[in-house]
């Protein structure tokens, strides 16, 4: 026995014979389905962490136990007993070979041979179906561990509920430990760690925001546990979490509790210990991927899911994951979002040349296009100390938005995708890139390459649509990439804000409307999202449910100086002239006194007064702001065929759509949606428009 131990080999051997690899695969094996059914049942029952602990302790001590018994005693149809020793086994064996395998034969004795044989094949048998089953209970064991693991790396685990991609609101650090460099930038990295994931969805700070305007609460920078749990309630979040910190002895203790929103109930806590401040971040990281685990993630997915950050140059780590977040919130079209990340990046790190960058493209698309040039041209100076495809990428930006050579940029966008044709966010811009400059059919090649790299960019499948609908007129191609985009982005609101405008396009309002409804449902405060339903009412003759959201758009943004036009037209239409005078006016206001002094030289500041001067009854004044806006840019039939229609001039209005279709215009969504043409709808030359330029 003593030899044995001492040759790895004879060991090994000695091992399988006395059965304890088996012990501890099966024994192995079924701690894994114990504990997977611990972690489910003891967070229902309500029982404290420390007892997983225990279980996990005992099942440590009873395997060495099992090891221990399986070495000394085996179990036979016979009962327990003592594990014979390899070494007399082989003799007993080579014993029995002696004796039965070969025999000392007589010629004469025909007897004892056929007992002979008999005796050897008794002898095959027994050793063959002891081999049998040795190879049944391998394989056994085998397929116990891999069903045992499969369940444990891909099961939820979790008794809480909560639906994957759901929201969750985190409210801002407790900070006890009287220390201030905690007060804010612990909530930035441990919302940074949760948003890796892809099966939550963390409210952004940015609509926090919104949600205290609409509050009445202004200038407040810390959400504290209540006002967290009341922004929960407002918008429909059953989950919030309230993390802390503090200190005991000379550690620093994070605890996290998962409440329910509703009845303010803790439905889980994590509580981690980090000995140095240089912890804190690590343990943070820690502290997010057991919530993940705890809302029903699987280990896998929390293992795998930790999205790449981006490939730029900056020496904050912060400032990289908030940047990385910001582009991935601009492909997922969470615009505001996007901005506010990029913004927070710039504040991390003032040198980060490619947050600036960004930033200033988002704003000159977006925002603030002469503070959007003003960052690019200071990007543009600091390209040499970067990467070959960050400088092609901020080259490209410059070029479209601050040059206005779109061949260039092109050009960089395809130099950079020769070199790394892989990332999908190089052929996204190149499509949008193509789309500016009028390429379509190129821009939906490349939005389509982007999509089969990456199914999940939600700002490529806008691309496709946007150009379908409002570019081609290519309604049914629309539809069909609609619901491709639901499929693989069920829970982005431009999902169905899409397929909504798709459905208007084919005036299946109904549908429409559900589309629209599905949307707000996902995000009640997307001003564009609400604008579409309350025309989709308006078009149906609900006009008190039209005004109802034009209402509530201007709770949540007063500034929105359209839903003023909109109220008009709908009060309008159901005969109450006092109204319509009132909401009129507040938006003829706006654009004569504030767009006017923003954008005196442009033709739609012109075409705006005009069209609420016609409806205000004042033709006269509507047809020299129109003249005006002729003489500014005389290719805008579009437009000026709405100010006419308002005008009461059906046949001058035709006549300046059929300028634009013969132009190329097929903005077939904005035909059907906006109320200045509505007149049109039902005349017979229209109809025949509609169906030359689009079939």
């Amino acid at each position: 026995m003593a030899g044995n131990l001492k040759n790895p080999v004879r060991f090994w051997q000695e091992l399988k014979q006395r059965k304890v690899v088996r012990v501890i695969t099966v024994y192995t094996a079924s701690s894994f389905a114990i504990l997977q059914g611990v972690d489910m049942i003891f967070s229902r029952l309500g029982l404290p962490s420390w007892t997983v602990t225990l279980v996990m302790i005992l099942l440590a001590c009873g395997l060495v136990i099992a090891i221990i018994f399986s070495w000394i005693y085996d179990i036979t149809p016979e009962g327990i007993k003592k594990t014979v020793d390899l070494e007399r086994i082989k003799k007993e064996d080579e014993s029995d070979i002696d004796i039965k395998l070969i025999p000392e034969k007589s010629i004469d004795n025909k007897v004892d041979d056929d007992l002979i044989a008999h005796e050897n094949r008794l002898y095959a048998e027994k050793i063959y179906h002891f081999k049998k089953k040795e190879r049944i209970y391998r394989f056994s064991s085998l397929g116990v561990i891999v069903i045992v693991i499969t369940i444990f790396l891909f099961s939820s685990g979790s008794t809480i509920p909560f639906s994957k991609r759901e929201w969750i609101v985190i409210s801002d650090f407790e900070n006890l430990t009287k220390n201030p460099v905690f007060d804010k930038s612990l909530y930035t990295a441990f919302s940074l760690s949760i948003n890796q994931s892809r099966y939550i969805n963390v409210f952004p700070r940015s609509r926090m925001v919104e949600t205290l305007t609409r509050m009445k609460i202004k200038d407040q920078d810390y959400i504290d546990e209540k006002t967290g749990r009341e922004i929960a309630m407002r918008e429909g979040i059953n989950i919030y979490v309230m993390p802390s910190i503090s200190v005991v002895g000379s550690r620093y203790v994070i605890i996290s509790k998962i409440m329910e929103t509703k009845t303010g109930n803790i439905l889980k806590s994590e509580i981690l210990y980090a000995e140095t401040l240089d912890e804190i971040l690590a343990k943070l990281g820690q502290l997010s991927k057991k919530i993940r685990r705890d809302l029903g993630e699987s280990r896998y997915k929390v293992a795998i899911q930790d999205k790449p950050l981006s490939k730029v140059t900056t020496s904050s780590l912060e400032a990289l994951k908030l940047y990385s977040l910001g582009i991935e919130h601009h492909l997922k079209l969470d615009i505001e979002g996007a901005k506010d990340y990029y913004e927070n990046a710039l504040r991390v790190d003032s040198g980060f040349t490619a947050a600036r960058a960004s930033l200033g493209n988002l704003l000159i698309e977006r925002f603030d296009p002469e503070k959007g040039r003003e960052l690019l041209n200071k990007a543009i100076k600091s390209i040499d100390n970067l990467t070959e495809r960050e400088k092609l990428g901020i080259l490209a930006f410059h070029a479209i938005n601050v040059e206005n050579n779109l061949s260039k940029g092109i050009e960089y966008e395809k130099i950079r995708i020769e070199l790394y044709p892989d990332d999908p966010a190089y052929h996204k811009n190149l499509g949008w890139y193509y789309n500016k400059s009028g390429q379509f059919e190129e821009a939906l090649k490349e939005y389509k390459i982007a999509l089969l790299i990456d199914p999940t960019m939600a700002i490529s499948y806008a691309g496709i649509i946007w150009i379908y609908l409002e570019k081609l007129g290519k309604v049914d191609s629309a539809l069909v990439w609609s619901e491709k985009m639901i499929s693989d982005n069920p829970q982005n609101n431009w999902a169905y804000i899409n397929l909504g405008s798709a459905y208007l396009c084919l005036d299946s309002l109904n549908k429409a409307e559900m589309a629209f409804q599905k949307a707000r449902q996902i995000s009640p405060d997307y001003t564009l999202n609400l604008f579409r339903l309350a025309n989709t009412y308006r078009i149906q003759g609900r006009f008190r449910e039209a005004i109802e959201i034009l209402k509530k758009i201007l709770d949540i943004d007063p500034n929105e100086a359209s839903a003023n036009y909109d109220l008009g037209v709908n009060y309008q239409s159901m005969g109450n002239q006092e109204e319509a005078y009132k909401y009129f006016s507040s938006f003829k206001k706006i654009a004569s006194e504030e767009w006017m002094k923003r954008w005196p030289d442009d033709a739609g500041t012109y075409l705006a007064i005009g069209a609420v001067t016609a409806r205000l009854g004042d033709i006269e004044s509507s047809k020299q702001m129109l003249q005006k806006a002729i003489e500014i840019d005389s290719t805008l039939h579009e437009e000026f065929a709405e100010v006419l229609s308002i005008q009461g001039n059906v046949p001058e209005a035709l006549n300046q759509l059929e300028k634009a279709f013969n132009n190329g215009y097929r903005n077939v969504f904005w035909l059907k949606f906006t109320s200045d043409l509505q007149i049109l709808h039902n005349d017979e030359r229209f109809q025949v428009l509609l169906n030359k330029f689009f079939k």
